[in-house]
């Protein structure tokens, strides 16, 4: 029984991995505890999965009221650390959720974790940011520590999505040493958009000149970046963002969520859809996507040598 514990857990990737990867290798989990402090990530929560616990603020639980566990995945907020951050605001991680992590790390010791971030943060501030991460880290003298930065599109979603994953697994239980998934064959994008949504939406007077420089084959398109010409979009969507701006060009029409789980690695005929749509695309712009975490759990699980 391998139990599971998330930070800053959205709409719960880790656990929609975790159950795609039992299901198929016929193993079981408990869902220890969840952490949220958005009402409407808690809600969603609440309606799709059963955490033992769910820490509203994770800067301010006790340590001594995390559970042990086996796996062990967050998502720490990025926005100090992406371009987004337009005033490239000086964060140093120990300020950051990233001093709560370790903090569970060093409390219950998990087997395997998986911290994920945006790719700059490897190089802003000269790497110095990172590097302050990777010491902390190694400081544990526990764990083998990995990380690379992998694609969605890299591993069959059609989503330019580069993100930073940092990987630990326990010497203690290490088996092998872990590997990074090797690549996938990318889906066709054309699979992922629901046909069955006929509605229109008038494109704003603000986007035309956008959709003048939009290749005729575009699929799916961010219109909140009007600049772009989108040369691969026939091939996959830009990165899904918080901002819920992407459109789906042959429909006429703003993507949906069920588009926007499904561009995510979810199955949406699996989720209970409790939200408005306009918060629903905001919460999988903040997620992680399936496919990755799932490979990622997937070679963690080998080099404990669990037989999948």
């Amino acid at each position: 029984m391998l139990k599971i514990g998330t930070d800053c857990s959205g709409i719960e990737a880790p656990l929609e991995a975790l159950h795609n990867i039992c299901n198929k290798y016929d193993l079981s989990f408990e869902h220890e505890f969840s952490s949220e402090i958005s009402e409407y990530a808690i809600k969603y929560i609440n309606n799709n999965h059963n955490p033992r616990i769910i820490f509203n603020d994770m800067t301010k639980r006790n340590g001594k009221d995390i559970p042990y566990i086996d796996i062990y995945v967050s998502g720490f907020p990025c926005q100090p650390y992406s371009r987004a951050n337009k005033y490239k605001t000086s964060v140093d991680p120990r300020l950051n959720l990233f001093e709560d992590c370790i903090k569970v790390i060093k409390t219950v010791s998990p087997k395997f974790f998986i911290l994920e971030n945006v790719k700059t943060l490897v190089t802003l501030n000269n790497g110095s940011y990172f590097n302050e991460i990777l010491t902390r880290l190694n400081h544990i003298n526990k764990y083998s520590i990995h990380y690379k930065v992998i694609n969605s599109k890299d591993l069959g979603i059609p989503q330019s999505r580069d993100r930073l994953y940092i990987i630990g697994v326990l010497n203690k239980y290490k088996k092998t040493e872990f590997v990074f998934p090797d690549s996938k064959p990318m889906k066709n994008i054309n699979e992922f958009i629901d046909k069955k949504n006929i509605k229109k939406d008038p494109i704003k007077e603000s986007n035309k000149e956008l959709f003048k420089n939009i290749p005729k084959d575009s699929v799916f398109i961010d219109t909140g970046f009007r600049g772009a010409t989108f040369p691969n979009s026939d091939k996959w969507c830009p990165c899904i963002t918080a901002q819920p701006n992407m459109w789906c060009v042959p429909m006429g029409r703003k993507a949906s969520v069920k588009e926007y789980l499904m561009l995510q690695g979810f199955n949406p005929d699996k989720i209970n859809h409790i939200l408005s749509d306009h918060r629903m695309k905001i919460l999988i712009g903040n997620s992680m996507t399936v496919n990755v975490i799932e490979s990622l759990l997937m070679n963690g699980l080998r080099s404990l040598d669990i037989k999948i």
